[in-house]
């Protein structure tokens, strides 16, 4: 197309005398059109983007200057960037340009937007599409403006070329900034075109990387709701077992002794039966969180099970088991209910095994489903003598301190 354009002005331009230079303008022009072809659509900045294309159009044909009137939302055309041969042309640095503004059908620029068609001026002092009243000095003396437009037809802006001479615009200087307006519309149109979709990329990850985070949180809480006991909020039995690991693997490599209680609230059946199940689920409610108070972070206190409930104190001696074991007896003991007018208080029973590193030696007590049998052991040995009392499995390894 641009060969085509530019060969049909030598057919009209031949004389014989200046062949050599139009063979110079097509070069140039071929180099202004490749230079633009050559620019990125990927530029964040579409004033850059703009500003170096007509770095390109300026260094490559004799023009002084030219700029760009980009369509506004409000239909006005306000100059964005412009270059001139007095500038450094490509730079990086954006030259800040005089504002000027035009509305559709004022001026040469807005007639060539409100047109759609290439406007001309041979003389700009003497065309009365320029603003009455500018100063003469300042006025170019000849102009060319192209309407710029989309892949889809619509105008981007208008395309401003000038220079300081009367007269100084030919055919050949229409015809390259035609096909110089249609490549500039299209790598605009490019670029907006990947900014979209960088954005429709960002907002689709964004959304995926919610979808992906609210699936975790889904995924934690709905673990996090198998291992919980809906009524106390405490761990369940299932969340023992995870845990009870830990508290091995602590004991296997670094010989820290762990105390396993078992506790049983006494005669709990009788008090669903007298006072029914809600005041039973609030004295459970009650004995959870009395128990949290007497554990650390580091412990791990469980409802194993309808009225009873499991506590590994880590890294704790046997001494201090039962020390812990008494001070939650007399803790629950101490709590009151008034029902029906009457004073209810209750007693825990509590069996106690101690994993102690000579436990390591004896296969027997190094599985959790036997330590479990032996603190439950002695939970029944508790509830046999007379509840509300502490009974420490009286094993062949666990008697020795």
């Amino acid at each position: 197309m641009v060969s085509g354009s530019m060969l049909l002005s030598l057919d009209k331009d031949w004389d014989g005398t200046n062949v050599q230079d139009l063979i110079v303008d097509l070069v140039n022009a071929l180099s202004a059109v490749r230079s633009l072809s050559e620019i990125s659509c990927e530029m964040a900045d579409e004033k850059a983007v703009i500003r170096l294309a007509l770095s390109c159009l300026l260094s490559n044909q004799d023009i002084e200057r030219c700029s760009f009137f980009i369509l506004g939302d409000d239909g006005s055309l306000s100059n964005v960037t412009g270059v001139s041969v007095t500038e450094q042309a490509g730079s990086d640095v954006l030259i800040a340009q005089n504002t000027m503004s035009f509305r559709m059908g004022e001026g040469i620029i807005g007639t060539a937007a409100a047109t759609g068609e290439m406007q001309h001026s041979s003389n700009c002092i003497e065309d009365e599409r320029f603003t009455s009243g500018r100063d003469s000095e300042s006025m170019p003396g000849s102009i060319i403006c192209t309407p710029v437009f989309t892949l889809h037809k619509e105008l981007i802006g208008v395309l401003n070329v000038s220079h300081s001479e009367p007269d100084f615009f030919t055919v050949w200087h229409m015809r390259l900034l035609q096909v110089f307006s249609n490549i500039l519309g299209q790598l605009i149109t490019n670029r907006r075109l990947f900014q979209q979709m960088e954005i429709q990329i960002a907002l689709r990850t964004a959304e995926l990387e919610r979808l992906v985070e609210e699936t975790r949180r889904l995924k934690d809480y709905y673990v996090s709701m198998s291992m919980q006991d809906q009524l106390t909020g405490l761990h369940n039995r299932r969340y023992f077992y995870d845990q009870v690991e830990l508290a091995f693997a602590q004991h296997n490599r670094y010989e820290y002794p762990f105390c396993l209680l078992m506790m049983d609230i006494d005669h709990f059946k009788s008090i669903n039966d007298d006072f029914g199940h809600a005041f039973g689920d609030e004295v459970l409610i009650t004995v959870a969180g009395a128990l949290k108070k007497q554990v650390r972070s580091t412990d791990i206190l469980v409802r194993f099970g309808g009225e009873e409930f499991v506590i590994i104190f880590v890294n704790t001696s046997c001494d201090n088991g039962k020390t812990f074991a008494e001070r939650i007896r007399d803790n629950i003991k101490s709590l009151k209910w008034q029902v029906d007018g009457k004073q209810i208080q209750l007693t825990m029973s509590i069996g106690l095994y101690c994993m102690v590193p000579e436990s390591s030696n004896d296969n027997r007590y190094n599985d959790i489903d036997q330590i479990i049998h032996c603190a439950d052991t002695a939970l029944y040995r508790a509830k046999a003598n007379g509840r509300d009392r502490v009974e420490v499995f009286a094993g062949p390894l666990a008697d020795k301190p």
